[in-house]
């Protein structure tokens, strides 16, 4: 297609060199500037000339449009690239502190010892034994309490 229109920007008739510069101008094809730029400088019609320069500039304005696009591109790609490494390096912290706690928890683990001691109770209350008899029974002598 671009060869086509190419092609008629060389036409004998100015209106077919007009309709191939307007659809170039429509499409921006940044490719068909050296050509436009010839019509420009070298067309014997000076409204022929007048649409080649209409066309010229929107296509320039839209070939600087992108290269703008594209460094903010660049620009946001790196941000984003830094992101993810600053995401990734934040996260590989994350995992070996999670490692660490999970090997100390294991070697708390593993000094405890296997069975655990059986629970110390408080003594039940008891009852002193107050028959004398009882008390004699029991091991002790009457002049305990004197």
């Amino acid at each position: 297609m671009l060869t086509e229109l190419l092609r008629r920007l060389k036409d004998p008739d100015q209106w077919v060199r007009v309709e191939a510069l307007r659809i170039l101008a429509m499409v921006e094809e940044v490719r068909a500037l050296p050509a436009i730029a010839e019509v420009y400088r070298n067309d014997p019609e000076a409204g022929v000339r007048q649409v080649a320069l209409w066309a010229g500039r929107i296509i320039l304005a839209a070939k600087r449009s992108a290269q703008a696009q594209n460094a903010t591109t660049a620009a946001q790609l790196a941000d984003r690239e830094d992101a993810l490494l600053h995401s990734l390096i934040e996260k590989d912290h994350r995992t070996y502190d999670q490692m660490q706690i999970h090997l100390q928890q294991a070697l708390l683990l593993e000094s405890r010892p296997k069975t655990l001691p059986a629970p110390i109770l408080p003594p039940s209350p008891s009852q002193a034994p107050l028959d004398l008899m009882r008390l004699l029974d029991e091991g002790l002598s009457e002049d305990f309490f004197n």
